[in-house]
């Protein structure tokens, strides 16, 4: 409803008083939705929504002013609301397809942004648009974009979608193998850092729709990471948003969360989401360790790791272990470990998965 709102305001705005109340919407959709992405469902209440919110402004100033006719100020947003109440929900809505051309535009907006970012500032539908002809003209669509293979060795690519320096070599350390009972993975880990839009929800759900996203923008096979930090007392918070807290409260801010209890119990996990490819389905692998939280011990360079105690781990915290022995027991070692038994016990299919994306 709060989205509604923004945008029944943003359509009598200055800009959607330039006949452009509908761009004026789609451009506060657009920014709610690379945020908070809305589903299918929610989207197509939000005509109706924002007439209502309309409906509501325009009944309250006219009764407002009848109360007191001399306050012309209340009538301030009438001319604008009603103008774009008729372009909603009004007589307007006669002409042919008016109803859907504003519904495509929101789809647009949301939908739009995170391929092609297409344009969304163009006349309202009631407005003659002198463009439209060029509008309607069918462009080619953009070559498919394919996965990078340089420095793969002749072997698949498949990218680990990070940034993080340490995280990666994290990782290659654990898919590599440790000791002649492992072969080498036949498959090439690279890694690239993209923007993806911050989720919210179950864990689980947030790791398969991340990683089907990250196929998309990278264009192949993708391996992408979710990590949380859960305290018991927070009933799991921080959990999946740990990055986000860690960066606003440090790792002292992090305990003081819960000086308020004895139970400083927690869990680390990590959700490990692999696909081979745009279209193809994600699975996911979840690697949790049971610990403390305690504060900050040990190198401070990588994370929360300094407040993570885990009960295995002999009272130290992450931090403060050796990377082998952090590897033998750490939240993001068991998921790795079960992505890494799926590739190679799935090899041939998903080699031939990757290589048919890949054309």
């Amino acid at each position: 409803m709060d989205l509604s709102i923004a945008m029944a305001y943003a359509m009598i705005s200055s800009y959607g008083k330039t006949d452009r109340a509908i761009s004026a919407a789609a451009a506060v959709l657009r920014g709610f939705h690379s945020v908070y992405p809305l589903s299918t469902n929610e989207r197509k209440h939000l005509r109706l929504l924002i007439a209502c919110r309309l409906s509501c402004s325009v009944t309250l100033g006219a009764y407002s002013h009848q109360q007191n006719p001399q306050n012309e100020y209340l009538l301030l947003h009438a001319q604008p609301a009603w103008k774009t109440l008729e372009l909603l929900w009004g007589s307007s809505q006669n002409e042919e397809g008016m109803a859907g051309a504003i519904d495509n535009m929101f789809d647009i907006a949301c939908d739009g942004c995170a391929t092609s970012c297409s344009d969304i500032s163009f006349p309202d539908p009631s407005i003659p648009d002198a463009f439209r002809a060029v509008r309607s003209i069918d462009l080619p669509e953009p070559p498919k974009k394919k996965q990078k293979t340089e420095m793969s060795n002749g072997l698949p690519v498949i990218t680990f979608v990070t940034g993080n320096k340490k995280k990666l070599e994290e990782v290659k350390r654990i898919l590599s193998p440790a000791n002649d009972s492992k072969k080498p993975l036949p498959f090439f880990i690279s890694n690239q850092k993209i923007d993806l839009p911050e989720l919210q929800g179950d864990p689980i759900e947030i790791a398969k729709e991340k990683c089907a996203l990250a196929a998309k923008e990278i264009g192949g096979a993708v391996i992408t990471e979710d990590t949380s930090l859960c305290f018991s007392a927070l009933n799991d918070m921080p959990g999946p948003y740990i990055k986000w807290f860690l960066d606003s409260c440090g790792h002292q801010g992090l305990n003081d969360m819960i000086s308020f209890t004895e139970d400083k119990s927690g869990y680390a996990q990590t959700v490990v989401g692999f696909c081979a490819g745009p279209g193809e389905d994600v699975v996911v692998f979840d690697g949790t360790t049971m610990g403390t939280i305690v504060p900050a011990r040990g190198s401070l360079d990588f994370g929360w790791d300094p407040i993570f105690q885990p009960d295995e781990g002999n009272g130290l915290t992450y931090a403060e272990m050796s990377k082998s022995a952090k590897d033998a027991i750490s939240h993001r070692s068991r998921a790795f470990e079960k992505l890494r038994s799926y590739l190679e016990e799935g090899a041939e299919s998903i080699k031939d998965k990757i290589a048919s994306v890949s054309k």
